[in-house]
């Protein structure tokens, strides 16, 4: 309630006051009660994609018992109940610093700690994304970057340091963590969609120095893979499969053109399919902290942070969010792999009940939680998008999550995979790709050679990105072709190969007659192949037979491919 007092002198100049008080008091009332605008927001830049844009992805389904009207509405009364309980502006130490308050693991050294980094990011990606709902939306973002420039970190400056205390002391004064700058890089590629980069800050000239003098120096190790923070060490091989953030990595690919990033993309998924099919073949899940080479979970109390970084605890839980948008945005059918995995597991071991899921689970889904929390639901709701069959599953999961209020954490993540549901999570380059069908899906395949029994030609072939082909170990040369059944026009291949790879090998096609192709065209070739993924164009050929033909390894091994793709017109 606003109270509005006042003392008069004289009955006349009373009443006329009053009666001005009265109008003002009309207009007080008519304000939000949360509201954070200044006067310099007159100036601020109209959303280019304001909230909502509903946008429906490729082979991604969407809640379907509600219309996008009513998600849009959920999410805008979520938004609305989450700004007012953790957005905040009241840094005595930093006028017109905002940041999301939060509660914290780790040791705030002697500082009373009021969020971090981490919370940080999650806030300047919703504010990003909610403008057209909330008018105050740049003033928000323009303001978190502004904390977070402020903290930066003590390790390197153009990341920001994890805690956020009101004492200028704690400016500089924390290392970084990997998750917090990767969400702010990302949503800074955001803004620039969303507002451009005309104005206060340029955005996208920040997003790259960030990316290039930060996060890639800092964080991308010499294995590709993304450590902890700036703190550790360019070796490292143990990292935090939350911080697997892969559509945002191909965000930063679009936006300085560096390959790095695509290299970090494809060996992440080597090693999420290295640990799963030696500790989770059955589950999918993966734990908090993964360690050494080949990847393995990290030992209980990892870092000091709890007994659980062992087991698909309060860090991994993130985890299926951020796969399956790599297959939502990107297309990439290696997240779609294992968020299937993810979201048939958890299907039967819930009972295929939001409810039913706990917060904790062993690598063989054992549970160790007792009590179902959003951090740990929703993402699993969300894994459930990329396959029509979990339709039931995603309804529920819908139904459970826009209600569901708990704390920072739980509640700041829930919000995130609310917009990601309802489709207004929007690609920042654009607009989805259109999806081309793999004309080798499914095809006969066949083999010069097999290192054994589950190692068939087929099963470059599946679709699958756990199982494989794999040639004689030793042998040049080695080739695999697929038959499309009859010719068509192709014009590129797809190969996804593990770690037995080729240096030197050609793409050759065939369009004999009969079973069994003899005379072979080359399309491409190729000399210095280094392995992960190779996406080769070439003129479009006739042809019903498409072979990798092997001509020298890169291993002592033979050759291997997860995934062997052909495309074209059909």
């Amino acid at each position: 309630m606003i109270m509005v007092r006042s003392r008069t002198n004289g009955t006349r100049h009373g009443k006329r006051q009053w009666k001005w008080m009265k109008i003002l008091l009309m207009v007080v009332l008519l304000v939000p009660t949360v509201s954070f605008l200044s006067e310099n927001d007159a100036q601020a830049a109209a959303p280019n994609r304001p909230f909502p844009q509903q946008v429906d992805y490729p082979g991604i389904i969407k809640p379907a018992h509600v219309t996008q009207s009513d998600m849009n509405r959920s999410v805008s009364a979520y938004y609305d109940y989450w700004k007012s309980k953790y957005l905040k502006h009241d840094l005595k130490s930093l006028p017109g610093g905002f940041y999301v308050k939060g509660n914290i693991t780790g040791d705030p050294d002697g500082f009373k700690a009021l969020g971090s980094s981490e919370g940080q990011g999650y806030g300047m990606i919703i504010a990003a994304l909610m403008a057209g709902h909330d008018p105050e939306a740049q003033t928000i973002y323009n303001g978190l970057f502004k904390t977070a420039r402020a903290y930066k970190s003590s390790g390197n400056p153009n990341l920001m340091g994890w805690i956020v205390a009101d004492d200028v002391r704690a400016q500089g004064h924390f290392g970084s963590a990997t998750d917090g700058d990767l969400d702010i890089a990302y949503s800074l590629i955001l803004a620039h969609y969303q507002w451009g980069s005309d104005g206060e800050i340029h955005y996208l000239n920040e997003a790259r120095k960030m990316i290039n003098e930060g996060i890639k120096a800092s964080y991308v190790t010499n294995q590709r893979r993304v450590n902890l923070g700036d703190w550790d060490s360019k070796n490292a091989l143990n990292t935090r499969p939350s911080d697997w953030m892969l559509s945002h990595f191909r965000a930063f690919h679009e936006v300085t053109g560096d390959p790095v990033w695509i290299e970090v993309i494809d060996n992440l998924y080597q090693v999420y399919n290295q640990f799963s099919s030696r500790y989770s073949s059955a589950t999918g899940l993966i734990s908090d902290f993964v360690v050494e080479d080949p990847p393995k979970p990290a030992p209980e109390y990892y870092l000091d942070e709890f007994k659980e970084t062992n087991q698909y605890y309060y860090n991994a839980s993130r985890f299926p969010l951020r796969i399956v948008m790599d297959y939502a945005f990107y297309g990439d059918p290696r997240g779609k792999a294992v968020a299937d995995k993810l979201a048939n597991w958890i299907k039967s071991k819930s009972g295929n009940k939001p409810a039913n899921v706990k917060n904790g689970y062993k690598m063989d889904g054992t549970p160790i939680g007792d009590y179902a929390t959003a951090v740990f639901v929703s993402p699993l709701i969300a894994a459930g998008t990329a396959n029509g069959a979990h339709q039931t599953w995603v309804n529920a999961g819908w139904d459970w999550m826009k209600n569901k209020k708990e704390d920072y954490f739980s509640d700041t993540y829930n919000l995130l995979c609310m917009l990601y549901l309802s489709g207004n999570w929007w690609i920042p380059s654009g607009q989805a790709p259109e999806p081309v069908e793999n004309l080798a899906l499914n095809k006969p395949a066949f083999a010069s050679s097999i290192e054994g029994t589950g190692f068939e030609a087929g099963k470059a072939f599946d679709g699958n990105l756990v199982s494989r082909w794999a040639s004689n170990e030793g042998t040049d040369p080695e080739w695999i072709y697929v038959d499309l059944g009859s010719t068509r026009s192709v014009s590129g291949v797809k190969l996804k190969w593990e770690d037995a790879y080729a240096i030197q090998f050609k793409i050759q096609v065939s369009s004999d007659a009969g079973g069994t192709p003899v005379h072979w065209t080359d399309a491409a070739t190729i000399s210095n192949g280094d392995g992960g993924e190779d996406e080769i164009t070439f003129t479009p050929q006739n042809a019903r037979y498409v072979r990798m033909y092997g001509i020298q390894r890169g291993t002592p091994y033979g050759y291997s491919l997860y995934e062997f793709e052909v495309y074209g017109e059909n």
